[in-house]
């Protein structure tokens, strides 16, 4: 059985195994933003890896802008400076934890991508919903997840992002995108594409909206043909890794 670490806050964070695979070589795709990059600065710090952050959700572009701010003055800060003093730092909806796993990291921005777009399982113009209550930044595809306002986005495959940053892999890939990781991976499988690891939160399970069970049929895939294990599975929040 592998040790397992968790690297973020409780509400961002993903579990790895301690001596997982990852290096300054490793290409991360980060789908899902929103106001939490705890996971993917740790990555960063850990293993000065290569992330690309995908979203296309106005704040969430704001919050990494701001984390880009934060480190870089973050040597002119007192580090007695409260964690209160720090979320005024930043805009939005901010998790309690979240400068108390972030403070003492390093994490290398000139190895962390913004790319500002929706991952789908083809290139595309959608509508992208918005949830009623306007604290919480996370928006969907999916047309049943939240309200009936929507942005217009550009959306884009796993492939087809790929092809454009020239990547023949991904070491790991992590999708919190309420309710499209479905098609996406499905998609993703079809391209005969494989991260090593995979780090998914299955909205469409978790938000009761899969009267289809598309998301246990996704899972009984990466176990049974496509040679993925289960790490962890924390409420469907679920960790695998390829073993072939």
């Amino acid at each position: 059985m592998d040790k397992l670490i968790k690297l973020g806050t409780n509400y961002g964070g993903w579990i790895l195994p301690i001596d997982c695979s990852l290096n300054e070589n490793s290409i991360i795709y980060s789908g899902g933003v929103g106001e939490d990059i705890s996971f993917d600065i740790l990555l960063s710090s850990k293993y000065d890896c290569n992330i690309y952050l995908i979203d296309p959700t106005k704040r969430a572009l704001s919050h990494y802008n701001e984390c880009v701010k934060y480190f870089k003055n973050k040597y002119n800060i007192s580090d007695s400076i409260s964690d209160n003093d720090e979320r005024k730092m930043f805009t939005g909806d901010i998790q309690k934890d979240y400068f108390k796993i972030i403070k003492n990291t390093t994490p290398n921005f000139n190895k962390i991508h913004y790319y500002d777009i929706g991952l789908w399982d083809k290139k595309d113009t959608l509508k992208f919903y918005k949830q009623n209550n306007h604290v919480y930044v996370s928006q969907s595809i999916i047309s049943n997840m939240f309200g009936n306002q929507y942005d217009i986005i550009e959306v884009d495959s796993i492939k087809n992002i790929m092809n454009k940053h020239q990547h023949t892999h991904i070491d790991l890939l992590k999708l919190d995108i309420e309710g499209a990781e479905i098609n996406v991976l499905e998609q993703m499988l079809n391209d005969n594409i494989y991260p090593h690891y995979l780090c998914i939160e299955f909205d469409l399970k978790l938000k009761n909206k899969d009267p289809m069970l598309l998301t246990n049929k996704i899972i009984h895939r990466l176990l049974h043909n496509e040679g993925y294990v289960i790490l962890v599975n924390d409420n469907f929040n679920i960790t695998f890794e390829r073993k072939i």
